[in-house]
């Protein structure tokens, strides 16, 4: 899969960071949707690891009013995902496996052939054709005699199911190929794949592991809860998704934390060498690169475009987090209400750039 190529050369003026204005355009749009009802959330703007900006706006608990703080720890939903890649990524750079090793060659005794001979390249670019994990989402419906699932089993639920397409032909994307990466993590270090991302990912970037696979809580203070409407009534969303983190998301931390975390990985300090993360984070297919978004869903961008990181949403949750290279720019939107508005507010400063250079408007799409 061949790497995008930017459309044209771009000035030093294009490269450089949002400034204090841009920043109070930020925090007013922000207030704008609050009060419309369309955010509620911490938002984090850093340049090279520096916080620039900081703040929590709404609520943390609807149902209770408690104020978010900008400490308080978001469940990350597909964002973190990105602990998995950065794990895959791990095994790749220690020589257990390639990009182009095969599902087969580590889970031996996985049972449909087809699946077997996918590789961990289309595994991480969604070109695998392995379909969704619906089920880990409803764990209600699941029983394994009282037990919380383990990865194995969750694997187990589809060993038999077929490519839905053949593998690397397009690209679909969805959970349950992060499932199937997360058991390879686990064969190939001989841990459980929590075990093993809390010491080999959060711990040496200095992130709060204690509390990484937290359980969902609404009495939990520095805990955000999230809302979802069932009939007429809003509830908590916990009932929707497993307890702590999986390698398909959900882990539980700050913004903070997840500063630290691409600080942490952008400076090598995790373990995955430079050349590997700047393919990891460069556009594969489709904006994606080795998992991590790497631009926006176009086949041409502009090199200031260029940015890594992951989003997520599910049921009353919408994060982002993403780094621009170009400007050493990180933003972090982690927002507790079902609005898309923490893709707005995340692709803010960026569109706002643009228009004030361009002409175009400032609002973001979406």
């Amino acid at each position: 899969m061949a790497a995008g190529s930017p459309a044209h050369a771009e000035t030093a003026e294009e490269e450089q960071p949002a400034d204090g204005q841009a920043l109070e355009r930020l925090d007013a749009y922000i207030r704008g949707i609050e009060a419309g009802g369309d955010f509620s959330g911490v938002v984090l703007v850093a340049r090279d690891g520096t916080i620039v900006f900081e703040r929590a706006y709404g609520l943390r608990d609807e149902a209770s009013g408690d104020p978010l703080r900008p400490d308080t720890r978001f469940d990350l939903a597909s964002a973190g995902k990105m602990f998995t890649i950065t794990a895959v990524l791990q095994q790749v750079a220690k020589g257990r496996i390639t990009l182009d090793t095969s599902l087969g060659e580590v889970l031996t005794d996985y049972p449909n052939a087809a699946m077997r001979a996918v590789t961990v390249r289309q595994l991480l670019t969604h070109t695998a054709g392995g379909g969704e994990a619906d089920a880990m989402f409803y764990p209600g419906s699941l029983r394994w005699e009282g037990r919380q699932p383990g990865l194995a089993d969750l694997v187990a639920l589809h060993g038999d199911r077929a490519p839905s397409f053949p593998p690397g032909s397009e690209q679909v994307y969805g959970n349950h190929g992060m499932i199937l990466l997360g058991r390879m993590i686990e064969v190939l270090s001989g841990q459980d794949y929590r075990s093993y991302v809390a010491q080999n990912v959060f711990v040496p970037a200095g992130m709060d592991a204690a509390h990484a696979d937290e359980a969902c809580r609404v009495d939990n203070p520095a805990q955000a809860v999230a809302y979802a409407t069932v009939g007429d009534e809003r509830m908590p969303n916990c009932f929707a998704v497993l307890d702590g983190g999986w390698p398909a998301g959900g882990q539980s931390f700050n913004a903070r934390d997840m500063l630290r975390f691409v600080m942490a990985l952008r400076g090598g300090r995790l373990g995955v060498p430079a050349a590997l993360f700047q393919q990891a984070t460069t556009p594969q297919r489709n904006g994606f690169g080795l998992g991590f978004f790497a631009t926006g869903y176009s086949g041409e961008f502009l090199p200031r475009d260029l940015r890594w990181g992951h989003g997520g949403k599910i049921y009353g949750q919408c994060v982002d987090v993403r780094t621009y290279e170009r400007t050493g720019e990180t933003i972090i939107t982690l927002g507790n209400n079902d609005s898309p508005a923490c893709y707005r507010v995340a692709d803010f400063l960026h569109v706002d750039w643009k228009a004030r250079h361009s002409g175009e408007p400032t609002t973001p799409p979406g």
